[in-house]
């Protein structure tokens, strides 16, 4: 973070990324976590098949990222899909002509579950690197006309919050935020820029014959958004940043 004349300029940090760089690296993650839990899966219940192993790590996989996807954590839900479709294509290389059909499905499943380690490593090294990027190229700068939020790291956007519409300045900061002095500052306008809705559901169903009965419960909330480009996310020494935009806001309308 450093200030100018009449600009304070800040960028994230890697510490206010660590959420992120954890995320990324979900793949990896719950890979081996199943192949740890593999062998005492065998010795507990050892009449299971092995092709029933080979599946626990991308079930796993496909749970987290139904999980990412409905809490909107975009760098799991990459790394996540990423690491199950890479060795898709890698796993039909060689391919036998069709013979009995299960015995080919083995020898994919079997192909499959090999490259998945390698590939779950491979996507979460590269979603990692993909949210480096992002970090290095994001920059927020408090000067005279506003908050400007630059980021993006194939499709640039900037914008730009002027002074006269921004209602309030939000602050947040975890146990270890305030620990390590880093946090995210959240500026929403007056028209609710930096606010955002979502929608969480319930729901039951059970069917008999022609008929069903279901149960549902659906509520749409409204909250400030703590993406990277739509806030000052993750920097260091976040009070000074917040202090800098309400002397500003005082200024302005002062």
């Amino acid at each position: 973070m450093r200030a100018s004349e009449q600009r304070l300029i800040a960028k994230p940090s890697p510490l206010g990324f660590a959420r992120r760089y954890l995320l990324a690296l979900s793949p990896l993650l719950l890979c081996a976590a199943a192949l740890a839990a593999r062998p005492q899966l065998a010795a507990l219940i050892p009449w299971l098949p092995g092709a029933l192993l080979d599946l626990l790590a991308p079930l796993l996989l496909a749970a987290a990222f139904a999980l990412s996807w409905v809490l909107r954590s975009p760098e799991a839900a990459a790394s996540t899909l990423l690491a199950l479709a890479l060795p898709i294509p890698l796993s039909l290389l060689g391919t036998p002509p069709p013979g009995e059909p299960l015995t080919l499905l083995r020898l994919l499943a079997s192909r499959y579950a090999r490259l998945l380690p390698p590939a779950s490593l491979a996507a979460s090294l590269l979603t990692a690197l993909a949210v480096e990027v992002r970090r290095r190229l994001t920059v927020y700068e408090v000067g005279d006309v506003g908050v400007v939020i630059r980021t993006g790291v194939w499709r640039r956007q900037e914008q730009t919050i002027p002074y006269a519409s921004i209602g309030r300045v939000v602050l947040e900061q975890s146990l270890f935020g305030r620990l390590l002095d880093y946090g995210t500052v959240i500026v929403v306008s007056a028209a609710e820029w930096g606010a955002e809705y979502y929608t969480r559901s319930v729901a039951l169903g059970a069917g008999r014959g022609g008929g069903s009965v279901s149960v549902g419960y659906a509520r749409t909330l409204k909250e400030v958004s703590r993406d990277p480009g739509k806030c000052i996310y993750g920097v260091r020494k976040p009070r000074r940043v917040k202090e800098a935009i309400e002397a500003r806001l005082r200024a302005a309308g002062g």
